[in-house]
């Protein structure tokens, strides 16, 4: 019964993703997507890291064909995909060098100045003057609050004096 359930649901998945395709321009992002549900399947069963990595990089590259399908006009939408791909990797498992969260972030922050700058935000003059005013605060702040520094508590502890009884040494 499980058996057909999971056969009834592969069918449904893949037409869906069959429809998907008639509706897109290419197909060439259906191949990526399958070949990341299968390496992260494959990570689900046995917990091998490699098969997350490539999963998720291949699942980012898939929605940011799909993505840039869809939206032609919107330039840096693949690179936000990819990084998001590549964040879920760190999300789903943390390993000490976190390559994954910093190249994911990284590839975001490309994406969005990428957009950005198609868009012509970034030669703008009011956008000009919102990041020099931006930049002034901060240093305005920053002088602030250098003018007042806070007072320091616990620092070296009291000294002690030499008792009287104690002889002295040299």
């Amino acid at each position: 019964m499980v058996r057909s359930d999971a056969f009834a649901y592969l069918l449904i998945g893949l037409g869906a993703l069959a429809l998907l395709a008639r509706l897109t321009d290419g197909a060439g992002w259906l191949w990526l997507g399958l070949v990341a549900a299968a390496l992260l399947v494959g990570y689900v069963q046995q917990r091998t890291y490699g098969f997350l990595v490539l999963g998720g990089i291949l699942a980012g590259s898939t929605v940011g064909l799909l993505l840039q399908a869809a939206f032609p006009r919107c330039d840096g939408v693949f690179l936000i995909a990819l990084g998001m791909g590549l964040v879920a990797i760190d999300r789903v498992e943390q390993r000490a060098p976190r390559w994954p969260w910093g190249l994911g972030l990284t590839l975001v922050g490309l994406g969005v100045v990428t957009g950005l700058a198609s868009s012509g935000l970034l030669s703008s003059t009011w956008f000009a003057l919102i990041l020099i005013g931006a930049g002034g605060l901060l240093l305005w702040r920053r002088r602030e609050a250098a003018a007042f520094p806070p007072q320091v508590r616990g620092g070296p502890g009291p000294r002690s004096e030499p008792d009287a009884q104690d002889p002295p040494t040299g």
